[in-house]
């Protein structure tokens, strides 16, 4: 049983004029509502190489036999901003997602929407949850029928209709192998392969990781506004980020799709 909302569908040629221009911003229509679609972090492969060394990147295809994790984003993150409040629907009754979000997780890693709430059949499912402060992790291991986490704020609640103090930081699997060995963190990847949790960027300046390694979901949109972003935990890490190193902020809405 699907939940009636507006259709969230994806111009084709929405994606062709990113892979075109991908540090355009671009006007679309999106379940019926005006909003504009930008890549977070264009260019991804060119900003490893200049956040890090050469001796701890020398090369992608290197990183990737060496570590064992896949990495295969161009560009990563993707933002969609709807200009009016707007109700969607983004998976089923039984928590499975619509193809078209599968297929922008899979080309770009997180989706972040803003502007937006779910249907209230839906909007009250899953659970709430903080995060650890830059303790990257999975939440779904890869033999979990639900690899999918959607994290929403409600703008009906009242907690979650104020912004929150603590942002989401989102980062592909790779990064995790890249920054323990530019940490000297060696005992973390001696054997090929992701863990399910790694503790990183603890000393880096985090206005230079957000937006050139990290995707950030802040929270921060006005009172009132609802905002929804997803991974998959195949492939993206995430961790929440205090801004000020000890407000963790309220629960966010937390679910787990197929």
């Amino acid at each position: 049983m699907t939940i009636a909302a507006p259709e969230f569908t994806i111009n084709q040629q929405l994606l062709a004029t990113l892979a075109g221009d991908p540090a355009a911003t671009v006007e679309a229509v999106i379940a019926g509502q005006p909003c504009s679609v930008n890549i977070v972090i264009p260019y991804y492969v060119g900003r490893l190489r200049d956040f890090y060394s050469v001796d701890v990147f020398s090369g992608l295809a290197a990183a990737i036999k060496t570590s064992g994790i896949d990495f295969s984003f161009q560009h990563f993150g993707l933002n969609i901003h709807f200009h009016q409040p707007t109700e969607i629907s983004l998976h089923d009754a039984d928590m499975a997602l619509i193809p078209v979000i599968k297929q922008l997780v899979e080309k770009f890693g997180p989706v972040i929407i803003k502007n937006t709430y779910f249907t209230s059949e839906v909007r009250d499912l899953g659970h709430r949850n903080r995060f650890p402060h830059l303790k990257f992790h999975y939440d779904r291991s890869v033999l979990q029928p639900t690899v999918y986490s959607l994290y929403a704020r409600n703008p009906f609640d009242d907690e979650q209709k104020s912004p929150r103090i603590a942002s989401t930081l989102f980062i592909p699997n790779i990064i995790a192998y890249l920054q323990c060995v530019k940490e000297k963190n060696f005992s973390a990847v001696e054997r090929p392969g992701l863990s399910s949790n790694y503790d990183l960027f603890m000393e880096e300046n985090m206005d230079d990781v957000i937006s050139t390694l990290a995707v950030e979901h802040g929270w921060d949109e006005p009172e009132g506004v609802g905002e929804i972003s997803l991974i998959d935990n195949r492939t993206v890490l995430h961790a929440s980020y205090y801004k000020d190193g000890f407000h963790e902020g309220y629960r966010i809405g937390v679910r787990y799709c197929s």
